[in-house]
Formats: C-alpha cells, structure tokens, sequence
C-alpha cells in the first residue's frame, strides 16, 4: 500500500476531436444486425477520431491550456510534465519535452513520457505525487491520452468498435491538509500477448511482411503492426485480477461501498464494467461511466469520465473515489482518492 499526504488534484480537463464515428450508421462492412449486437455488448454507440494530421499531443495541448486558463494557473509555477501515451509525437524525443515549449512553460522542469495505456491514469497520478511528496516539486502537469483509432484497422471488428481519442490534463500540487490519498500496483509481463501490437518496433521491425493485411484467426482485420486484443483473455483478467486487488485494497482499509461516493474504472466496454460493479456490490448510481459516448479511450478513460460526470460532483459529496485503471502490459493500479474542489472546464471539442 502506497500512502501519500498533503497533495490534491487542482483541476481535469479533455478535449476530443470533432469527428463522431457512429458503431450503428458506420463499419459497414459487418451487417445492421452484427453492428447492433457489438454495441449492446460493448455500450458504445459512438467515439471520437483523430484526423491524420491531430496527435494526442495536440488534444492534451488544447486541454492543459483551458485548466491553465480556467484556474489562473501560474506557468512559472510548472515543475514537471508528465506525458502518459501509447501515441507520442515521435519515436524520439519525448512528447513532454516538445509539450514544455508549446505550452510555454519554464525550462526548469522535469519532463518525460510514460508508454502505457489503460491503467495510465492511475500510474500517472503515482508518479506525480511521488515528486510532490518526496522529490520536492510542487505542482506538475499529468498529460494521459491516446489517439488509438490510429493503431487499429478500419476493418477489425475486435478493436474498431471501441477504441476513441481523447487528450486530457491534471494538475496535481501539493496542498497542505488535503485528505491521504492511497494507491496499490500490480504487473503481469507473462500476458503481455493479451494487448499489443506485435511489430513496428525493434524487436520486430517493420517490414512489407509484417505491414500486411490479412484476415487473422480471430476474425480481424489487421497487420502485426496493428492492435491486437485477446477480448476473453482481458475479460478474464479483468473480472479476477482486477477485482481481487480492488476488493483486498478496500478490505485493507477498511472500505466497502457505503463509505466510497463514485467508482471510476477504465472504460473497457460497459459489460465488464457492470461486471466488475456487481462483483465489488457497487450500486449502479455510484458507477461512474462514459463508455456510450466516447468508447474505450485508454488512458484518458478515466479523467474523461469524471469530467463527463462533473454534474454529478456539484450536487453531492466526492470526498471519497475509487479509480481503477487496467489493461496493457497487463497492469493495473488502485486509487482511494478525494476529488472535493476539483475543477472541471467545459469539454473542449478540436
């Protein structure tokens, strides 16, 4: 168990592109019916896609300059960027560095990215709060996001379905007397086979082979060097790693679904949402979800899902969140956290 003190999340922000790719009126190339049966199972209706030329980056440029601007922020005040993505600007340098001139901010600063997908978020957040609270910074920027429509095949049933764009920004500061916030991470490396795009890096180095498309075993549409997801596998997953760690990290502290205001999982499909709801005995009215309207976003899933439900944080107590990332790598990661004064911009569509 990780115990971090006087640090509190300031503000979340997104921004989405304007493009809409409906599941029912697009993906014409499975039947009316199959694509009605995919979006029951799932819940996604529709999602956001990057045009060719929009990158994570610029989605997470547009969202960190509405919460500076929303908030006051001070860029002098800036001490580090956190870049969370499976989608960079480049191979390298890292995005952060190139984000830090963009947004203008002071070069005294740390920078670096971190590829990982769906359980970014929360990882994210470890690394933030552990530079407030024990490498001496103040205040850092946590860019999470991806353009994951670009790793997919228009025509893979498996992944096109479900996976949408979104960039979005955090600020976490230190604050004196601000709730603990507590957190517990767990890695797989064994499964990594269950979520990955096989070639294009240089374990397995792009080649008219490996850039081929060609229907796979499962039924997809795909490269190796596009996205490949093992559905079953990471449902397993899901349903028994990922909720054994949140039920011990909850028994740990003592907490149970009376004493937390909202769950916020990453928004894999609404199936195993409801899912893993019903295994934890969470009540539909504190499941927090965003799946309908913007897919599976990876690492922006669960930022973009509180702001989605911002409304809902106005009118009643967040004192008290579970957040809980998980996928890729495979990894996942709990979160018991106060989201009280969180500010919330509007949604920003590019």
């Amino acid at each position: 168990m990780i115990l971090f003190n006087n640090i509190q999340i300031a503000g979340i922000s997104a921004a989405i592109p304007k493009t809409v790719v409906n599941n029912f009126k697009d993906h014409h190339f499975v039947s009316t019916k199959k694509r009605e049966q995919i979006v029951k199972l799932t819940g996604v209706e529709e999602y956001r896609k990057a045009t060719d030329s929009q990158t994570t980056a610029d989605l997470c440029q547009v969202a960190a300059e509405d919460l500076f601007k929303e908030i006051n922020v001070d860029k002098a005040s800036i001490d580090g960027i956190i870049f969370v993505t499976m989608t960079p600007d480049y191979i390298a340098p890292s995005t952060a560095c190139v984000m830090q001139h963009k947004l203008g901010l002071p070069t005294k600063i740390v920078a670096f990215d971190v590829n990982l997908g769906c359980s970014g978020y929360v990882y994210g957040l470890y690394i933030a709060c552990s530079f407030i609270q024990g490498g001496g910074l103040k205040k850092i920027l946590l860019l999470a996001g991806d353009t994951q429509t670009k790793l997919c095949h228009g025509e893979d049933q498996n992944v096109v379905f479900l996976m949408g764009d979104a960039g979005t920004a955090t600020i976490v500061e230190a604050s004196p007397d601000s709730p603990e916030i507590k957190m517990d991470f767990k890695t797989d490396g064994s499964r990594k086979d269950s979520l990955i795009i096989p070639a294009g890096g240089f374990r397995m180095p792009s080649t008219s082979e490996t850039r081929e498309i060609r229907k796979q075993p499962d039924s997809g549409v795909r490269s190796a060097e596009h996205v490949y997801l093992d559905g079953i596998g990471v449902f397993n997953f899901s349903i028994t790693d990922v909720v054994e760690t949140i039920k011990e990290f909850m028994g740990n502290e003592k907490l149970d679904e009376d004493s937390i205001d909202y769950l916020v999982l990453h928004q894999a499909n609404k199936f195993l949402i409801d899912k893993i709801a019903r295994k934890l005995s969470f009540p539909k009215e504190k499941v927090l979800y965003s799946i309908r309207k913007y897919g599976n976003t990876s690492s922006a899933s669960i930022p973009l899902t509180i702001l989605h439900n911002f409304l809902k944080f106005k009118n009643g107590n967040m004192q008290r969140c579970i957040l809980s990332g998980f996928g890729i790598g495979l990894s996942w990661g709990v979160v018991y956290i106060s989201l009280e004064n969180v500010c919330f911009p509007k949604l920003n569509e590019v």
